[in-house]
This record gives C-alpha cells, structure tokens and sequence, in this order.
C-alpha cells in the first residue's frame, strides 16, 4: 500500500493556537497564550521542518501557515524568508485584526497569497458577532483594501482572497460578498461551510475527537435546517456567478454538495468519501502531524523525518479510520481539490434527485 501512496498535496502549518478573537465557529480562542508559548515550536524547528520537507517534497510546493492567528508569531516573515530560499511558495490566513502595523512588511515578504476572514460586506455586526470581537469588520476591511493598494503601487503579485463561512446570519451577505469581490478585483472568494465549533480546538488540550461515533450536536443540526432552504437557493445563485466569471473558489461539485447537505446532512456520510489522509498534512504548533485535524497526531516532526510519518503504521491507520467516520468535516474545504472530486459514482444522480425535492417542495 505504501508504495502506491502518493506524496501529500496539501501542506499546513499551525503554527500557533492562539488568536485574539473569540469566533462562535471556532473554539481555539479559548487557548492561553501563557499555557503554550514556550510549548509552541521554534523558529529553528520550523526551519527544520521546512528544509526537511524541502528534500522529502522537491521544489515549489505550497504550503500555509495557519491558526490560530498566524501573525501572532513574530517570527513568520523570517520563516517565509526562508522558505523562498527554499523555493517553497508560502501562503497565510489570518483574521487581519491585529496586522495593520504589519502591512508593507506582508507586501514586501514572499507570502504569495493571502486569505482574509469576512463573513459580511453589508452589516458590520453580523462579521463582528461572528468573531466574537467589536471592530474586527473595520480591520478586516481595511486590510483588504490596504493590502490591495499597496500591492498595485507595488506591483507585486500577492493574492488576496477572501474566506467566508456561512452562517444563518450571513445568508443575504453571500451574495453581496461575491459581488464586492468582483467590483473591487479583489483575487477571489472561498466559502467554507459552518462545522462543529468544537473541531477546531486548541491542540495542546485535546488530541482528537470521536470520529467513529460522532453525532452532531443538536443546536448545529438545528442550525442547518433553519437555513437550508434560502441556502440552497444563494448556492444555486453562486453556481450561476461562478459560471458567468466570478471568482468563486469553491469547484462546483462542492457548490452542488452543499445543497444536498443543506438539505440533510447525513446524506453526505456515504455519498462523499473523505480522502484528506491521503493528501493533507497538517502540523500543528507543537510538531504534532495531523493527516486529519480531528484525528489523533500520527507523529512527531521532533522525532521523525516528515516522510518517514507519512508512510507509518500510525498514518496508515489514520487513512483506515476515515474510511468509517462519521464526521461531516468532509464537506470542509480541505476535501475538495482542483484536480479530482471525492465522490462515490452514484453521488452526481443523488445531487440531482436530491436538489430537485429542495427546489419542488418535495422533500
């Protein structure tokens, strides 16, 4: 099995827990920074790290940095440095509340895209409740516009994007967002389905999750059937943008699965598959190595090459077990690629007959 096993396609750095927001979507925030900081690998590890991926993966991967907020590390411009020196390309998320004293130095590092957190364009408050902090509309903003100034003057080439969650109190803000991404020629807009707040926990107080008996909490379920039958219909919406040139990121076979999520979420535990053990490989800030965010660690990047993880009994029975979990974190973004779709055959007729019982009131 190890030798058909292909090199991870999707590399992320968490470089960090800590983050000054308190997102409902989220439940890293509750980290405290004096519990981890000096438990948080250094900038030499992760200098390690990315020279040992170096040799492992070749030239010109990607790789992001992510939270946490990212920018929180002092040291993420000098590991950027490195990396380009490395010929790795390097990307960021962040939520840009506290990044505005650090805006010529992102435009003048090799950070070559950039994803910014929105969930509004039109009510400031549905993006400030949502984060959990008053103000963060009004930096996200201007870090948007900020950034995207100072790189046409310039004339850099970073990409700026936004990362967009949808929520039932953002649903009217979709379609505005799409539109300010297109008016303002910012690079483009992804949109990531609400999940379980308790998933993107802080790693240095929970290992993993119980991903074979897992059950929705009933307020999340709740949630989704409040607003499945306006999302199916912004979704439908969103497939038209996308094909008439908006650059939305999200591929329309997952546009298409959101619909039949909405309009039951169990639905998709057999229809999609979960391939992120096959192509993801997270890192988290205490060189823990994730196949799976909700999964078990499968090593350590302190004690082993990062190769040497990859193809381990613990990754190989990593790769087993989602084969029955029963987590809906398949439909995150981490699941879809460019290149392929993670679809059982019979899911595409299962799409159609499912959207055409939302649209007809049938279901």
């Amino acid at each position: 099995m190890n030798e058909l096993l292909e090199k991870p396609q999707q590399i992320t750095f968490d470089i960090t827990d800590r983050c000054q927001m308190q997102c409902v979507t989220c439940s890293k925030w509750k980290t405290h920074a004096i519990d981890v900081i000096d438990k948080e690998l250094t900038t030499e590890d992760w200098k390690k790290v990315l020279y040992d991926l170096r040799n492992w993966l070749g030239e010109g991967f990607w790789f992001c940095f992510s939270g946490g907020e990212p920018f929180l590390r002092s040291d993420i411009f000098e590991l950027s440095e490195y990396a380009h020196g490395l010929g790795i390309k390097v990307a960021s998320m962040t939520n840009a509340f506290g990044i505005q004293h650090l805006y010529q130095k992102i435009i003048n590092s090799p950070i070559e895209s950039l994803n910014i957190s929105l969930n509004a364009i039109n009510n400031p408050d549905i993006h400030d409740l949502s984060r959990g902090r008053k103000g963060s509309f009004e930096k996200a903003l201007d870090a948007i516009m900020s950034l995207k100034k100072l790189r046409d003057e310039n004339k850099t080439n970073l990409g700026i994007n936004i990362a967009t969650i949808i929520l039932p109190e953002n649903l009217e803000e979709i379609i505005p967002l799409v539109e300010f991404v297109t008016r303002n020629k910012i690079n483009g807009i992804m949109f990531q389905l609400l999940d379980d707040k308790e998933s993107f926990h802080g790693y240095n107080v929970q290992k993993g999750c119980n991903t074979q008996d897992y059950q929705m909490p009933y307020e999340l379920r709740k949630k989704y059937l409040v607003m499945s039958k306006r999302a199916v219909e912004i979704i439908n919406k969103l497939i038209e943008m996308k094909r008439a040139g908006h650059s939305i990121y999200n591929s329309y076979e997952q546009l298409d699965a959101m619909k039949v999520f909405f309009n039951n979420p169990d639905e998709i535990i057999d229809a999609i598959k979960c391939d992120v053990g096959s192509t993801n490989y997270a890192i988290d800030p205490y060189g823990n190595v994730r196949l799976c965010f909700n999964m078990e660690p499968v090593g350590n990047v302190k004690e082993n090459k990062p190769e040497y993880i990859w193809t381990s009994a613990n990754s190989q029975h990593c790769r087993y077990m989602t084969k029955s979990c029963k987590m809906y974190c398949r439909m995150l973004n981490c699941n879809f690629k460019g290149n392929f779709v993670n679809f059982n055959t019979s899911f595409i007729k299962k799409v159609k007959n499912k959207i055409f019982k939302v649209l007809t009131g049938k279901c």
